[in-house]
């Protein structure tokens, strides 16, 4: 085979690759739920759920932060870490921290509620969010800002126990306590 032709052949595998991943991350939503797993993440937030979802090449999307057990959410959005400042999440979490995707709270009437409950006085406020996985604990650090050009602060940390994940109706997202199809129990199968 001729090197333009196996350049092309290449190329097109990469392209059909790409577009199964990108077509696949919406057939991959999860809805997961966690319970605190210490008293200050109890007081902060109670037991909380994410809607997600993963591609094949492992890529994780969080789209919001929901109480479980109140009528409260937030829509989530990716965020570069250069918006925390020099120096980034590991600045204000540690370079061992664990915490690598950087979401951005939307603002808007329970975002800004989050904000304020989450971050007392901070204008914006990013979820710096560990691995999030199927029977995995999850991590995030609240980080917050008094307004354009203050620095960023870490605000606090927050500790969860994977609880389960929830069934999605065909309909969408709508979460049903009938429907956790997928539960762990600590100490069982």
């Amino acid at each position: 085979m001729s090197r333009p032709a196996l350049f092309r052949a290449l190329s097109l595998m990469l392209v059909l690759a790409l577009a199964l991943a990108a077509g696949s991350a919406e057939a991959r939503r999860h809805v997961y739920s966690y319970d605190p797993a210490d008293p200050a993440t109890t007081k902060a937030t109670g037991p909380v759920t994410l809607d997600l979802a993963d591609n094949i090449l492992g890529v994780v999307t969080v789209f919001d932060l929901r109480s479980t057990v109140a009528e409260a959410s937030a829509d989530l959005r990716r965020a570069p870490p250069r918006d925390l400042g020099p120096g980034g999440i590991e600045r204000l979490t540690g370079p061992h921290s664990g915490l690598g995707a950087l979401y951005a709270i939307a603002p808007g009437e329970q975002g800004s509620q989050l904000i304020d409950a989450l971050c007392p006085g901070s204008k914006r406020a990013w979820l710096a969010i560990g691995h999030v996985g199927f029977d995995e604990d999850l991590k995030i650090a609240v980080i917050g800002d008094h307004g354009p050009g203050a620095p960023t602060h870490l605000c606090q940390k927050l500790a969860y126990t994977f609880h389960g994940e929830w069934a999605i109706p065909p309909t969408g997202p709508k979460i049903d306590e009938r429907g956790l199809v997928r539960r762990h129990f600590p100490g069982g199968p």
